[in-house]
């Protein structure tokens, strides 16, 4: 036997949805709406790619540091690392051969300290680490020792009237007696009075490269 469940207008009104029901589900529809918006605007296809041009016009950094500028050499005799040459033939050097200090044509840095007996004084050394001494009044270059022979014989100080750029030393223990150039080798020797000592007695120091 058929059965039939009541119908007519009573049952239309079952089978309306609740209002409630409805503003949920327009509300879902607006987030996926507007979920779908953003993952379009996300899109990296959608990205501006930069122009070649402007790949281009980007400044580009150089990895390598630059080299630092060597110091300029000072008016007159000052610590640093300096190239010492004589006044008068700056393509010359204060050198070191074999033990002995020589004006020569091959630069070699010396280094310039503060003065082991005075330290208003100076003081030279190689590059192995020897100190410009003066021994039988000759020059040379000695390993340290802690005596004070050794220290005063290895300080000289500067005289303060040298024109800008030069410079002239005598010795600490021998002060009647300066820095001087027989020819290529080099002696503590007493003034003569006369210019061409003068002009050998003065040096200068140029930047070490």
């Amino acid at each position: 036997m058929t059965i039939y469940g009541p119908g007519g207008a009573g049952t239309r009104e079952r089978r309306r949805l609740h209002p409630g029901v409805l503003t949920l589900v327009g509300a879902a529809a607006v987030i996926v709406v507007a979920a779908g918006a953003y993952v379009v605007m996300r899109d990296p296809a959608t990205e501006p790619v930069a122009s070649a041009s402007s790949v281009a016009a980007a400044p580009v950094v150089s990895s390598a540091a630059a080299s630092p500028a060597a110091a300029p050499a000072p008016d007159g005799l000052a610590t640093g690392t300096w190239l010492v040459s004589p006044a008068d033939a700056k393509d010359r050097y204060l050198t070191v051969t074999g033990e002995y200090a020589r004006i020569a044509e091959v630069p070699e840095p010396l280094t310039v300290v503060a003065g082991l007996a005075d330290d208003s004084c100076f003081t030279f050394r190689d590059e192995d680490g020897k100190y410009l001494r003066h021994f039988d009044y000759r020059l040379r270059f000695d390993a340290k020792d802690d005596s004070e022979l050794f220290r005063k014989d290895a300080t000289f100080c500067a005289e303060d009237d040298q024109p800008a750029g030069s410079f002239r030393v005598r010795s600490i223990n021998y002060p009647d007696f300066f820095l001087h150039r027989r020819g290529t080798d080099l002696y503590i020797d007493k003034p003569t009075g006369d210019d061409s000592f003068e002009a050998e007695s003065t040096f200068s120091l140029q930047a070490a490269s």
